[in-house]
């Protein structure tokens, strides 16, 4: 796992550096002068060109790839798409190069983690394992975005992990750092950021400036974020009448209005393309460079507001950006406006101190992540001078955007496409069933060229709510329910979602059952991961018989775990024994049987239930025995079935 951590982050290092080279290609062949016309017309033709491969080549970059990566490891167990990488790289430096509002840090999380994806599967890794990888991925993608490898670590437990988890602690540490090494190797060891003069706290009276920008913080976050919805919703008829390509369009047109009279919004906030003015607005906030007075006060506020409007319409309209560097320069801005007023009355507090406070403060509130706004700004200005000014700011934002806002700006969005992201921490008995265990494999399906007629019978007559779709194959197509008759289309493969979770038969129980309560869907169909043929359907009813059985041996393995001492005490084991239908044991009684010297059965596990056998229990195919021997080899030879040690 940490060799495989290795490689992911190696990988992950070289494509953030070629997305660097990527968005600087895009910019020179592009624009020239940066005249009026190309600051309307380049957003638009770029949003046109990202908004294509947004719809047929890699739908998981939409709205800026965070949001994307915490879908696939809630939903599809962490299996990315080979052409995610790629088709990501070209989307984003596309869309960064023409102009379009946002940011390469939040794509780099689903390059990343795609990376891991596909470095896992170089192994027949499990889910958990495969979702390390993923994780591991995007913590190298911030890391080498940012240079920032402790940063980016933290990005990838609190955002996608939702804490510090040892078992995946190491592979992502490896991957981050390994990554940010790559990326400095190729790009260079520059900060970022670079200010020019101390910004360390003076006057404790600065901590109530800095309190007040954390207080601050949360109404720019919560018009930020209710931007972005309203841009949604105005341009969702766009998108059902002509798809995401022209959608996309439409908002790269509004960027480009926008720019006609504050060109600074293009892009991420650095590196811009040449346009009028400062190309490095965010170092010019940390830098003062605009000045202190209130003309420039007042200039940062419409940077702030001009920066949230042309972000919301290029991140609401499902471009390949991310949130996280428009949040940095919307904190800036807010940081610089305030630090500039309360110079006035602290005349030794510094502007750009405040500024560079403000992408934490900001930054924190959007993601509910505190501990990577806090060290990720020491990793991009290289000062450690302000841990108390950005943890006095960080944290009044944090108290008030919990009662404010409630979830992370990727939560939100994820709940909107009726997706919840949690992870439990509890073991669950589910774990201890398969869906192949449980499934009901004679469930009906249905050809995907069965027409609606025949649909609306089949619903008529009742016994179920939803079917698989399959082809000639059996394969599966996608998943029609009574819901979808409301569609327009004719037959089942047009009024099907196909984009529909699925679980294979060996998966455990509860992966599925997150997975259906991800989405609060009631089946889940069952594919074999190899053909994709449909094998079964997981319904809720399944659920509770999976419940029932995972109960049954969670009680069997504790009998086996309280019992464990007479291992060392009498020199026998416990061994679980599934009868099959060839065991010579099955139907005879268990004192007919002539079992090995010191061999007990213990118990009897049957439809669910335990029995505690006696000599006269008649053994049944199906049965799960649960049996103390000093001879488990002569025990398999008797009844020639499926052993398990316990």
């Amino acid at each position: 796992m940490v060799l495989l951590g290795a490689v992911t982050g190696l990988v992950t290092g070289v494509v953030a550096w070629l997305l660097v080279l990527g968005v600087e290609l895009v910019q020179q062949l592009l624009w020239a002068t940066g005249a009026p016309w190309e600051r309307l017309l380049i957003p638009a033709l770029g949003g046109l060109v990202v908004g294509l491969l947004v719809a047929r080549v890699v739908p998981e970059a939409a709205f800026g790839g965070v949001i994307g990566t915490m879908e696939t490891i809630a939903l599809r167990g962490s299996r990315f798409r080979a052409v995610v990488p790629l088709g990501a790289l070209i989307a984003v430096a596309i869309a960064l190069g023409s102009g379009l509002s946002g940011g390469r840090e939040g794509p780099m999380v689903l390059i990343g983690g795609s990376i891991g994806a596909l470095v896992a599967s170089l192994l027949p890794l499990d889910d958990d394992r495969r979702q390390s990888m993923v994780v591991a991925g995007a913590a190298g993608g911030i890391g080498a975005a940012f240079n920032a490898p402790i940063g980016g670590m933290l990005f990838a437990l609190e955002v996608l992990v939702g804490g510090v988890r040892g078992a995946s602690m190491q592979v992502i540490v490896v991957a981050s750092v390994v990554s940010s090494i790559t990326a400095r190797q190729l790009v260079g060891p520059e900060l970022i950021y670079q200010p020019r003069s101390d910004l360390a706290l003076g006057d404790p009276q600065e901590l109530l400036v800095y309190a007040l920008l954390g207080i601050l913080a949360v109404p720019v976050v919560l018009v930020l974020r209710r931007s972005d919805d309203l841009v949604r919703r105005l341009l969702r008829p766009v998108f059902r009448r002509v798809g995401r390509a022209p959608t996309v369009a439409v908002g790269g047109l509004a960027v480009g209005v926008v720019a006609l009279g504050v060109p600074q919004v293009l892009g991420s906030g650095d590196a811009l393309p040449p346009v009028p003015g400062t190309r490095e607005p965010i170092q010019a906030m940390l830098n003062t460079d605009l000045g202190v007075t209130w003309e420039a006060a007042g200039l940062l506020l419409i940077l702030l507001g001009t920066k949230i409007v042309a972000t919301a319409f290029t991140h609401g309209s499902g471009a390949a950006v991310g949130m996280f560097a428009p949040s940095l320069f919307t904190g800036a801005a807010l940081g610089g406006a305030l630090g500039i007023a309360a110079s006035q009355v602290l005349p030794e507090l510094n502007p750009g101190a405040v500024a560079t406070v403000g992408m934490a403060a900001v930054f924190a509130v959007m993601a509910r992540a505190p501990l990577t706004a806090i060290v990720i700004v020491f990793e991009l200005v290289g000062d450690y001078g302000l841990v108390l000014p950005l943890m006095t700011a960080v944290g009044v934002s944090m108290m008030l955007g919990d009662r404010v806002l409630g979830d992370s700006m990727y939560v939100h969005h994820l709940r909107q496409r009726g997706v919840v992201f949690a992870r439990t921490d509890d073991v669950d008995v589910l774990q201890m069933v398969t869906v192949g265990e449980v499934m009901t494999a004679d469930h009906p399906t249905l050809h995907e060229s069965e027409s609606r007629e025949e649909l609306e019978r089949r619903f008529t007559r009742g016994g179920t709510h939803g079917y698989a779709v399959v082809d000639d194959a059996g394969r599966l197509v996608g998943v029609v329910s009574v819901r979808d008759l409301d569609k327009p289309g004719e037959t089942a493969g047009e009024l099907c979602t196909r984009r529909t979770v699925t679980a294979s038969p060996d998966d455990p129980a509860f992966r599925a059952v997150r997975r259906m309560a991800a989405l609060d869907v009631g089946r889940v169909p069952v594919v074999d991961p190899v053909s994709r043929r449909v094998v079964g359907m997981l319904r809720r009813a399944d659920v509770v018989r999976a419940y029932q059985r995972g109960i049954t041996r969670s009680a069997g393995a504790q009998q086996r775990r309280d019992a464990s001492r007479l291992r060392d005490l009498a020199g026998v084991q416990f061994v679980e024994v599934v009868l099959d239908a060839t065991s010579p044991v099955a139907g005879r009684r268990i004192h007919e049987v002539a079992w090995p010297e010191r061999t007990v059965v213990t118990s009897v596990r049957r439809a669910g239930e335990v029995l505690v056998p006696d000599g006269n229990t008649a053994l049944e195919s199906g049965d799960e025995l649960v049996v103390l021997t000093a001879d488990p080899l002569r025990l398999r030879e008797l009844v020639a079935g499926e052993v398990a040690d316990g």
